[in-house]
């Protein structure tokens, strides 16, 4: 499905003060989930989008990728979109082909060879992280992304003052990976956020690496900030894995952290024998049609010497927000009384979902850390005694309202 079916969701009140367009029903009216005041809103959203995918919100603005190859970042809000090189820039993104029957990019491989892959493929999958060190309509804006290809899931930069200079890689630390007995440029990240003027990025081992433009605004610098440390905590067997900033009331530190948050998923199959007709990608149907649910999160925070992760079970008064959106939020729950202390709200991100015969897209729901249990996310979620495919996936939002010039 296209854009138009799309539910984002909001933590923020601010969205109340929103005038409701009435735009129930049109083609470019999106809906709303304010989960602070149990509130469904329309809003329309600008004209064009029919047929684009987004990749995710960061700081108030969805990030657009065209069937072409364009890519923009959006304030729903305020309908100011702006431009971003297109991801024919992408260094290892060698050409698009629309010509094809269905569209197709050609790549480079991880491991040097070339391969076409569908314009559906690369649309959904491509792009798996997109965060902003500031609002888009600053100048100094950095855009950072985790871009996809096979293992080699490298972090990669533009600036929206710069489109003709293109989507640039960050280069990997060759010989640190080397001699912890890791292949070159298979740091495979997970996800990346900014923090103190830095962004921070987290693989799959559970490592951090800090990536400075301070000395080269053109050349940044990528070092370890959490070192390189066997897996004995179980955290590497997680589905999926988020990197947080956390705020020192929830860790008892004196000042902010990072945090890591592990997501695992149970997988199960339907039943069922009709084809999945809502599936977009080129893939043919499985003999069993499948779903999933998550069935629990663990926190975890660095340990004192930065060598690893130590697990705590409470986040207190505070609730996280976690899913398709770039750079998870924490909220607290006294300002919204609504919302369930000492919990995860999530939504759907596992973005292989929409393919086959899998049904993705319902695995949203609030985990409560203390029972270990998931909740609806509202009234009207089925969980998944009656699962279904919701194309896109929702993503929570958190709006930034700004004005033109």
């Amino acid at each position: 499905m296209n854009m138009e079916m799309s539910m984002c969701s909001t933590i923020s009140n601010s969205l109340a003060a929103v005038p409701v367009t009435g735009c129930k029903g049109s083609e470019n009216c999106r809906c709303f989930y304010n989960v602070a005041l149990h509130q469904f809103h329309h809003i329309e959203f600008p004209q064009g989008l029919q047929g684009k995918r987004y990749r995710g919100s960061t700081m108030g603005w969805l990030c657009i990728v065209d069937k072409t190859p364009g890519i923009s970042l959006l304030n729903p809000l305020s309908k100011i979109e702006i431009p971003l090189p297109p991801a024919t820039s992408f260094p290892d993104v060698l050409a698009y082909r629309p010509e094809k029957a269905r569209g197709e990019y050609l790549l480079r491989m991880a491991d040097g060879s070339e391969e076409s892959i569908s314009k559906n493929f690369f649309l959904k999958n491509y792009l798996k992280r997109v965060v902003v060190s500031a609002e888009p309509t600053l100048e100094e804006c950095v855009v950072m992304a985790i871009r996809w290809n096979t293992e080699d899931d490298r972090l990669a930069f533009c600036r929206p003052t710069e489109i003709e200079a293109g989507w640039k890689l960050v280069a990997h630390l060759v010989a640190h990976e080397e001699e912890n007995g890791i292949p070159p440029d298979r740091i495979g990240f997970v996800d990346v956020v900014f923090w103190r003027d830095r962004f921070y990025a987290l693989d799959w081992g559970g490592r951090i690496l800090v990536c400075d433009f301070s000395a080269n605004p053109h050349h940044p610098t990528l070092s370890f900030f959490l070192e390189f440390h066997p897996n004995h905590d179980g955290y590497g067997y997680a589905d999926n894995q988020y990197l947080v900033v956390c705020p020192a009331a929830v860790t008892g530190d004196e000042d902010d952290q990072l945090v890591m948050v592990s997501r695992f998923t149970k997988w199960m199959d339907i039943d069922e024998s009709d084809d999945d007709s809502n599936s977009d990608d080129d893939c043919p149907p499985g003999n069993n049609a499948k779903t999933y649910c998550a069935k629990k999160f663990k926190v975890f925070k660095m340990k004192k010497n930065a060598i690893g992760w130590d697990e705590f079970n409470s986040i207190g008064e505070f609730a996280l927000f976690l899913g398709f959106n770039s750079s998870a939020t924490f909220v607290h729950t006294k300002a919204h009384p609504r919302i369930v202390p000492n919990s995860i709200y999530f939504t759907d991100d596992i973005i292989d979902s929409h393919r086959g015969r899998m049904h993705g897209g319902h695995d949203m729901g609030v985990y409560n850390l203390a029972t270990q249990k998931v909740m609806p996310l509202y009234s009207t979620t089925t969980l998944h005694d009656n699962p279904v495919m919701i194309s896109p996936l929702p993503l929570w939002f958190s709006p930034s309202i700004v004005t033109g010039s």
